[in-house]
C-alpha cells in the first residue's frame, strides 16, 4: 500500500475523511484521522449556533470555522488537515477565505462545480481537490481551471452512486447503481485528465468514494486503480464524531434495507435512513420551519418540504424522531462505535 500524493503532500495512509456537515466532522474527528496518518477534514457547514446565526450568519460561521481549524491543529500539529466546502453554500467565498487565512493543507469542494476555487486560493499553496461523479463534470472543471487560472487539480474525489451525501446522480442511478458503476466513472475521469496531466507534467491522484467501511474495501478501491479512498459513513460511527450517542446508535443498528432516497431542498437525491421524519416526508407531509438565514444558495425555502439544517441539527442533538440520517450504502457493515484511529490499524500492517 503506497502513500497518497496530493501535489507535494505525501499522506502516509491513503485515506481522506469525508466532510460530513452540521457538526459531525469537527476538530476532534479531523485530528484523530490526521494523527492516524490520513487526511482529516472539517466540514464547514453548520458549525455555528442557531441563535448567533439568526443575527449574523456570515460572522458566526467564520468564527466557528476558525475555532475548529485551530483546535484541530493543536490536536494534530503534524497531521494533514483539510476543510470540505460545499459549492452550494451561500457563504462559499468567505469560507474559502478563512481556509486561506488559516493555512489549511487541503480544500475538498463538491455539491456543485468549484469553478472559482483556484482564483480564491491563488498563491496560498493549498491543495485543491474537486469532487466529481462523471467524466463530463471533470471535463468542465479542467477546461475552466486551465483557461482561467492555468492550473489543474492536485487530486480528485471520484464519487460512485453508492456514496452518501448529496450526489450528482439521478434518482434512478442512485436506486440502480449498476447503471453508473464507479469503474466506468474512473475510466472517464482518467481519460479527461490524461491530456492535461501531460501538458502540466503533473500526476493527479484519484480518490475513490463509495461503500468503504473496512481495510478490505480500501484495498479493493486501490486494486481498482484509485490512489486513495474517501470515507464517510464509517467515520460517523466513531467516538470522535460530533453527533449525540443516540444518533450514532441509530446508524450502527441500521441495515441496508433501512435506506431510502429523498430529494433534499437542493433538489438532489440523498440516501437516508427510514425514520419518523422520513416517513412523513415520503407521505408528502411538509415539516414547518422558519428560515432566518439562507445557508444554501440553491435552497428554495418557500417550496421545500423541510429544512435540512433543522433536521440535521436534530440528529446532532439526538432527536432520533426528528433527525435526518444521511448515509452511504455500506451502512449494513457498520455495527459498532470505535475510535477513529482503530479504522487504520489493519492498514498499518500493509505499509
Amino acid at each position: 500500500m503506497l502513500p497518497l500524493k496530493i501535489g507535494d503532500l505525501e499522506v502516509p495512509m491513503p485515506v481522506v475523511q469525508a466532510g460530513m456537515g452540521v457538526q459531525v466532522a469537527k476538530a476532534d474527528l479531523a485530528a484523530a484521522v490526521a494523527r492516524a496518518g490520513g487526511v482529516g477534514c472539517i466540514s464547514s457547514v453548520g458549525l455555528g449556533s442557531i441563535e448567533a446565526s439568526m443575527t449574523d450568519y456570515l460572522a458566526d460561521s467564520r468564527e466557528h470555522l476558525i475555532d475548529e481549524i485551530r483546535k484541530a491543529r493543536a490536536l494534530a500539529p503534524n497531521g494533514i488537515l483539510g476543510v470540505n466546502v460545499m459549492v452550494a453554500l451561500s457563504n462559499y467565498d468567505d469560507v474559502i477565505n478563512v481556509c486561506v487565512e488559516e493555512k489549511v493543507d487541503v480544500i475538498i469542494s463538491g455539491a456543485g462545480l468549484p469553478i472559482s476555487l483556484p482564483g480564491l486560493t491563488k498563491n496560498s499553496g493549498i491543495k485543491l481537490i474537486p469532487v466529481v461523479s462523471s467524466g463530463r463534470a471533470m471535463k468542465v472543471i479542467l477546461k475552466s481551471w486551465h483557461r482561467r487560472y492555468q492550473v489543474i487539480p492536485d487530486a480528485v474525489v471520484v464519487e460512485g452512486p453508492l456514496c452518501g451525501g448529496h450526489m450528482a446522480f439521478t434518482e434512478d442511478e442512485v436506486l440502480h447503481p449498476e447503471m453508473s458503476p464507479i469503474q466506468n466513472i474512473l475510466h472517464d475521469v482518467k481519460a479527461e485528465l490524461a491530456p492535461f496531466e501531460a501538458e502540466y507534467g503533473k500526476k493527479v491522484s484519484l480518490i475513490g468514494a463509495e461503500n468503504i467501511t473496512s481495510a478490505d474495501d480500501v484495498l479493493a478501491k486501490l486494486d481498482m486503480g484509485f490512489n486513495g479512498v474517501h470515507v464517510g459513513t464509517k467515520f460517523i460511527c466513531t467516538e470522535e464524531s460530533g453527533i449525540d450517542i443516540k444518533s450514532k446508535e441509530i446508524y450502527v443498528k441500521a441495515k441496508n434495507e433501512d435506506i431510502v432516497v429523498l430529494h433534499s431542498p437542493l433538489g438532489l437525491p440523498v440516501k437516508v435512513l427510514r425514520t419518523p421524519l422520513v416517513v412523513k416526508l415520503l407521505n408528502n407531509e411538509k415539516i414547518p420551519f422558519g428560515c432566518p438565514f439562507r445557508c444554501l444558495r440553491a435552497c428554495e425555502a418557500t417550496e421545500a418540504k423541510f429544512c435540512i439544517a433543522d433536521a440535521l441539527l436534530n440528529t446532532l442533538y439526538g432527536d432520533t424522531d426528528g433527525g435526518l440520517f444521511m448515509v452511504g450504502s455500506g451502512i449494513g457493515k457498520v455495527n459498532n462505535i470505535i475510535p477513529a484511529e482503530e479504522f487504520f490499524e489493519p492498514l498499518k500492517k500493509l505499509i
